[in-house]
C-alpha cells in the first residue's frame, strides 16, 4: 500500500485546526466590525481622534437653467392664480402701475375748500385736487360786502359756457345772515372744475362782518376790560383795509384773471383800493429786468337796472374806468370786450341785470353768464412765475406769494402810515 503524500496531510491538518495557522487574515475593516483584536481597535479608534482634521465642505452653486423647479413654482404664467397660493415674490414680479395711475387719476371737487383759513393762514388741502398739467386757469374774485360776488362766481364755475345752471358752488350770504350782519364767505376759498380752472372766493373788502368778527376773537367778553386796553375805531378800520390790500395784492400774483364785482357804478373806495394794492405789490419776478406779472382786471356791474343800461351811461362808464386805470400796469382793456366795430379796445365792462324775465331788448341774467365765461375763457393767458408752471407748481409758487405779502416792508410801512 503506498503512504500520502507529506504536503497534502500537511495542508488538511491545517485547515482542521483553524485559528494557529490559518492562510485567512480578516480586513481592518471586519476586525472593528466583528470585536477582533480590541486592543488595535481601540488603539486605531484613539489615533484617529487625534491626527485627522475636521472635514471642509464644498459647496457648488447651481445653474438657474439646470435647477429643477419645485410644483408650486412650476405654475404657468397664463393661468389664474388662486387667492391661496403661496408663491415667492422673486419667482413672479408684476411691475408696479402706481405711478401712472397716479398721473391720470384726477380727484374731483364736490364742494370748495379752504385756501387760506379765516385767521389768514394757508391751507394745503387744495394740493391734493391738483395735478402736472400746464394749461390750467386761475380766476379770483372781489367785491364789497353783500354785492353778489359768490353768487357771480359760482354761477360762472358751474357753467359750461352754453347753458346757466342756477347752482351754488361757494357760500352765499342768505337773507337770514344778512340780517345779523354776517358774510357767507371768509378767507379764501378754491374749487377745481374739470376744465382745469381754479376758481378763487374771496372774503368781502373793507367788511363791517371781517371788523366785527376780529373784535370778537381777539378781545373776549371776561378779560376785556382788565387785560386790554379800550379798542379804538382806527385800529380796527387800519386791520380791516391792510387785510383787503393784503388779500387784493396775493391774488394780482396768483390769478390769471380777477374779477371785481360792484352793485353801483363807479365806487370811488373800490378803486383806490385796487390801486393801493397794486403800488404795495411785491414783485416775485426772479430776475429785475422782466417785467412783474399783472392779471386781467374785468369789473362787473351787478344788479344793474335797465336804465343803466342806455348807450350814453354804458359809454360813460366805459370812459370812466379806462381813466381811472390809465396809468395802472392792470389789464383792464381787451378786444373780447370791445365792439367789433370799433377799433380801440374798451374797458373789461360787464352789465348783469338785476331781473331773470325775458326782454327784447335787454339781455338777461340767464344769457349774460355763459357769453361772460365764454369771454374769460377767451382772454390769452399770461405766463407768470417760474418757467413750466403747473398746477403743484403754481401751489409751491403760491406759497411763496402769501409769505412775501405777509412780511412785505412796504405793506407795514403803509400800515403805520394809517394809523
Amino acid at each position: 500500500m503506498s503512504q500520502p503524500e507529506p504536503n497534502s496531510t500537511s495542508r488538511g491538518k491545517s485547515r482542521r485546526d483553524g485559528g494557529k495557522q490559518s492562510l485567512y487574515r480578516p480586513t481592518r475593516d471586519e476586525r472593528d466590525r466583528s470585536g477582533y483584536n480590541s486592543g488595535y481597535r481601540g488603539k486605531s479608534r484613539q489615533a484617529a481622534n487625534v491626527d485627522t482634521a475636521p472635514p471642509t465642505i464644498l459647496l457648488k452653486t447651481r445653474a438657474n437653467d439646470t435647477r429643477s423647479l419645485s410644483p408650486v413654482q412650476q405654475v404657468k404664467p397664463s393661468a389664474p392664480l388662486a387667492s391661496g397660493d403661496n408663491l415667492s415674490r422673486d419667482t413672479f414680479k408684476v411691475p408696479a402701475r402706481k405711478d401712472v395711475s397716479d398721473n391720470t387719476a384726477v380727484l374731483s371737487m364736490s364742494t370748495p375748500v379752504k385756501f387760506l383759513s379765516e385767521d389768514l393762514i394757508f391751507q394745503d388741502s387744495l394740493h391734493d385736487f391738483l395735478t402736472e398739467n400746464c394749461e390750467f386757469l386761475v380766476i379770483g374774485c372781489v367785491g364789497l360786502q353783500w354785492s353778489g360776488k359768490s353768487s357771480v362766481l359760482s354761477h360762472l364755475a358751474s357753467s359750461n359756457c352754453r347753458t346757466f345752471v342756477k347752482q351754488t358752488v361757494f357760500s352765499v350770504a342768505t337773507s337770514s345772515l344778512q340780517m345779523k350782519g354776517l358774510t357767507g364767505t371768509i378767507g379764501l376759498d378754491a374749487f377745481v372744475t374739470g376744465d382745469r380752472i381754479i376758481w378763487l372766493d374771496c372774503q368781502p373788502l373793507i367788511s363791517a362782518a371781517i371788523a366785527e368778527r376780529e373784535i370778537a376773537t381777539n378781545y373776549n367778553k371776561d378779560g376785556y376790560k382788565e387785560i386790554h386796553p379800550k379798542l379804538e375805531s382806527s385800529c380796527v378800520g387800519t386791520s380791516v383795509e391792510v387785510e383787503s390790500l393784503q388779500l387784493l395784492s396775493f391774488l394780482y400774483c396768483i390769478c390769471h384773471i380777477l374779477i371785481v364785482v360792484q352793485d353801483s357804478l363807479g365806487d370811488p373806495n373800490l378803486i383806490r383800493l385796487l390801486q393801493t394794492a397794486e403800488m404795495l405789490k411785491p414783485n416775485l419776478a426772479n430776475d429785475d429786468t422782466v417785467v412783474d406779472h399783472m392779471p386781467h382786471l374785468v369789473t362787473i356791474y351787478n344788479r344793474a337796472q335797465p336804465s343803466d343800461l342806455v348807450p350814453e351811461m354804458l359809454k360813460q362808464a366805459q370812459k370812466f374806468y379806462k381813466m381811472a386805470f390809465k396809468k395802472s400796469r392792470l389789464q383792464t382793456s381787451s378786444e373780447q370786450f370791445g365792439d367789433l366795430q370799433k377799433t380801440d379796445d374798451e374797458a373789461n365792462f360787464v352789465s348783469l341785470l338785476d331781473w331773470t324775465a325775458a326782454n327784447d331788448q335787454w339781455t338777461s341774467y340767464e344769457e349774460t353768464i355763459p357769453s361772460l365765461k365764454a369771454k374769460l375763457l377767451a382772454l390769452p393767458r399770461h405766463a407768470f412765475g417760474p418757467t413750466g408752471l403747473t398746477e403743484k407748481s403754481w401751489f409751491s409758487f403760491a406759497i411763496k406769494a402769501w409769505e412775501a405779502v405777509r412780511k412785505s416792508m412796504l405793506m407795514m410801512e403803509y400800515a403805520r402810515l394809517l394809523q
